[in-house]
Order: C-alpha cells, then sequence, then structure tokens
C-alpha cells in the first residue's frame, strides 16, 4: 500500500512547506536590518529610504508601528525626528504602499566623547596602574586607546585588559623620579576625544592593604591582645622595598580610635578594655615615606584574655571545701581564741600572785621598820629616864 504514511519524509517536507508558505505581516526583523544609524540626542536625525523612487509616497514604522507625526517630518520619502531624545531609539523600517519592506535602520542615540577623569596608582615599583571614568555617559558602544611618554621620549602602548575596557597598565617603568604623561583618547560614532594626565611616579605609590590580618589574646594578660599581618600580595618580599605599617583599634562600643606605629609584622596592643570585643584593622607605606598609606585591611574584631570561669561540679566542690575549710578555719579561729584567754589568764593570776609577793614583802618591811623605830624610841626613852634619876641623887 502506498501513501503518506508509508513515506513519513513526504510528510515532514509538506509540513516544512507549508509552514514556509504562511504569509508573515511585512514588520523589521534583527536580520532584516541594513545598518545602525547613530545620532546626538538633542540634534535633528534625519533617516533615509534610498529604496524610494523619485519621493514616492512611503511609510515609516518604528518597532513595527506607524510614525507619529507629532516628532517627525517626511521629506521625499526620508524621515527627519526633531530634537530626538532616548525615547526615539528603535528599529525603524520603511515601505511603500504595499507595505513592501523598503529600508531597515536601527536607531541609537547618544552623546559624543568627553574628557575624562583619569586616576593613576603604583600599587609597587614595578607597575603603574590607570583607571578613567566618563564625565558624560555617551550611551554609545566606546573604545579608549590609552598611551603614556616619559621625558622627551616617544609614546608607548598602555597595555589594556581585554575584560576591563577602562583599565591600563605601565609595566616596568623605567625612571621613578620622572613624570608620565598618559594619554587616553575616547572614540564613540559621534566622534572622538583625547584627555592627557601628567603624574610624578613617587607621588602615586600606594600599596595594597595588608593581608591575613588576626589577632590572639595574651595569656595571663587583660588587657593586651597580639595583632598579626602579612604584606599585600602585590608588593614585593624583597629587602629593598620595606613598609611601615599603622594598626588602628578601639572597642566595638565606641567611636575613637588608637593607632599604633609598627616596622614588623606584629605587634602588641598594651592598653586594650578588658572583657570588649575590639575592631581592628592595619594599613601600610613605603618605609621611606614615598606616596601614600594603603587602604584600612578589612575589620577583624578581637576578645582581650578572660580568666576563666569554674564548671559548675568545680563550683560545687571548690564551694564544699570552701565550706569545710570556714568550719575548719573557724574552729581552728575558736582554738586559737581559747588559747590566748588561757594564756592572758594565766598572766593576770602570775602578775596576781608577784603583786601579792611584792605587797606582802612590802608589809614586812614596813613592820619591821616600824618595829625597829619603836625600839628606838623606848631605849631613848629609859636612858633619859636613867639620866633625870641620876640628876637627882644628892651630891
Amino acid at each position: 500500500m502506498t501513501g503518506f504514511a508509508s513515506c513519513p519524509g513526504i510528510v515532514i517536507i509538506t509540513l516544512i512547506t507549508s509552514l514556509i508558505s504562511i504569509p508573515v505581516k511585512a514588520e523589521i526583523w534583527t536580520n532584516e536590518i541594513s545598518d545602525v544609524q547613530y545620532g546626538r540626542i538633542g540634534s535633528n536625525v534625519t533617516l533615509l529610504c534610498s529604496a524610494s523612487r523619485n519621493g514616492s509616497a512611503v511609510e515609516w514604522r518604528l518597532n513595527g508601528t506607524r510614525v507619529a507625526s507629532s516628532f517627525a517630518v517626511l521629506q521625499n520619502g526620508n524621515l527627519i525626528l526633531t530634537n530626538s531624545d532616548s525615547t526615539m531609539e528603535g528599529n525603524y523600517s520603511c515601505h511603500d504602499k504595499k507595505g513592501q519592506l523598503l529600508r531597515a535602520t536601527a536607531l541609537r542615540l547618544g552623546y559624543g566623547p568627553a574628557l575624562l577623569r583619569i586616576h593613576c596608582i603604583a600599587a609597587n615599583y614595578y607597575s603603574i596602574c590607570c583607571s578613567w571614568e566618563q564625565n558624560v555617559k555617551t550611551f554609545l558602544p566606546t573604545e579608549y586607546i590609552s598611551t603614556f611618554r616619559h621625558a622627551s621620549k616617544a609614546s608607548e602602548t598602555c597595555h589594556q585588559d581585554f575584560f576591563r575596557t577602562n583599565v591600563c597598565t605601565i609595566k616596568n617603568p623605567k625612571n621613578w623620579h620622572s613624570s608620565y604623561v598618559v594619554n587616553i583618547t575616547e572614540v564613540n560614532p559621534l566622534g572622538s576625544t583625547f584627555t592627557l594626565s601628567r603624574i610624578q611616579f613617587l607621588d602615586i605609590v600606594k600599596p595594597d592593604p595588608p593581608e591575613r590580618v588576626s589577632a590572639e589574646p595574651v595569656h595571663g594578660s587583660p588587657r593586651r591582645l597580639r595583632v598579626y599581618w602579612e604584606y599585600p600580595a602585590t608588593w614585593p618580599k624583597e629587602s629593598s622595598f620595606p613598609l611601615r605599617f599603622q594598626v588602628q583599634y578601639k572597642p566595638m562600643e565606641s567611636r575613637s580610635w588608637s593607632v599604633v606605629e609598627a616596622t614588623h609584622l606584629t605587634t602588641e596592643l598594651t592598653d586594650v578594655l578588658a572583657g570588649h570585643f575590639h575592631i581592628i584593622q592595619v594599613r601600610a607605606m613605603d618605609l621611606l615615606g614615598n606616596g601614600n598609606w594603603s587602604e584600612w585591611s578589612t575589620e577583624i574584631k578581637a576578645l582581650p584574655w578572660l580568666e576563666p570561669t569554674p564548671k559548675p561540679e568545680e563550683s560545687e566542690s571548690s564551694t564544699q571545701s570552701h565550706t569545710e575549710n570556714t568550719d575548719h578555719s573557724s574552729t581552728s579561729e575558736s582554738k586559737v581564741e581559747s588559747e590566748e584567754q588561757y594564756e592572758k589568764l594565766a598572766l593576770l593570776v602570775s602578775l596576781g600572785s608577784l603583786g601579792g609577793v611584792f605587797l606582802a614583802l612590802l608589809a614586812f618591811f614596813t613592820i619591821l621598820i616600824w618595829v625597829r623605830h619603836k625600839g628606838k624610841e623606848e631605849t631613848s626613852k629609859q636612858e633619859l629616864t636613867s639620866m633625870m634619876k641620876m640628876k637627882s641623887l644628892p651630891m
């Protein structure tokens, strides 16, 4: 049996032919655009319809929609856009009376090149990196030509990065003490403009921020922190290019920074606030003072050393031992107090006994003296009586 069922290839070809024969509206497609035209915003832009014969009537469309006469003028088949602005951008197409496409043009509007802002910096002594920005955004495809020269020598190419069109590098500058003139030329479909910038090499030296900044507490010192860092990867580590550093730090709650200087890759902060987190940053500069300080490194946080807090079990045992020690010490203290009282009592008894002996001796000697004195008085009276009797005897 012959037929379409036995010939699937014929069916596919028939379907493709049917699709191709479907009528399509006469609109402008990307692959039908014959050219791209650029215009300056604010100016009058003329779009040509060169396929029109002798200025015959044509119709202009913007993105498939008929162009309004309020902002456009038809002249000999050409379309004149007056005082153009960004809303007039798009795909324009010119059609004859039958709607046949005569010409298609993509219109892009923007501004011509203007002076640039150029900024150059040397992250080390082996290269100068220059970048630039537009003072006027053109909204148009733009290319840049970058060159430089130093002293009276001829211009050389400033090497541009393929992925960064607004950056170029001067490799291995030959004279650190001379000035360089950088020339950046901006080119777009509306023209070109060049910008010159004179730079002094030693004035633009600026290292990248130090890397791998870290900090650790100093054991047993609640007011100290030890800070470490490394040279930036872009700076040579040879001894002929040393860097000096500044470390700034502050408690997280504070607004005031403290700053210390360092020439090595570590320093110790000796006056941090105990028990508080601190924010720390480091920056670098050529040791001889050429150029500028780097940007500050990324902030890190650090906490000074804290005295360890005992665990709950340790706390209970220490409390129990403290209680036992307290009881033991209380018993000891009471014993000591009793002994001291006994010693005082014994001392008082001894002093009392000694006082009693002293008083007894004093009384004894007093009585002895009194008796002797009394005996002498009696003897004197007897002698006086004897003498009186003798005188009374007759001679």
